[in-house]
């Protein structure tokens, strides 16, 4: 999901972080971080978290975990994600890929989202 400020995307990201503990109380969403930076003062570069993970994770009340990848309304999962799935769902973790119907508002969408991840708590 792309992260420029102002984006469709990033208002979506952004309305589900602020409704998901509203809507969704059993779970806490947080944003993953996946890339590289220069060190301060430095020539090293420090890579962060791993290619492919999705863009945000969920606590589940009780101590389960799922994983929750956003995209565009057109955006397609990347190699590498399906590769994360895969690993999630070999071991058991619950994953979800939430996307944008075509003209939905974005209250609907965040609506339809909140309820996929009730869905996902509520399941064993």
């Amino acid at each position: 999901m792309t992260r420029r400020a102002g984006t469709l995307e990033s208002k979506l990201k952004e309305q589900l972080l602020l409704a998901a503990p509203r809507e969704v109380p059993e779970l806490r969403i947080f944003v993953r971080d996946v890339g590289a930076g220069r060190a301060l003062h430095g020539e090293q570069v420090i890579k962060f978290g791993l290619a492919g993970q999705f863009d945000l994770y969920g606590l589940i009340k009780g101590g389960r975990h799922v994983e929750i990848e956003l995209k565009s309304e057109t955006g397609k999962v990347r190699p590498g994600q399906e590769v994360w799935a895969a690993f999630c769902a070999t071991w058991g973790i619950p994953h979800v890929v939430l996307q944008p119907n075509r003209y939905e508002a974005v209250e609907k969408t965040i609506e339809r989202w909140c309820a996929e991840l009730r869905a996902v708590v509520a399941s064993p």
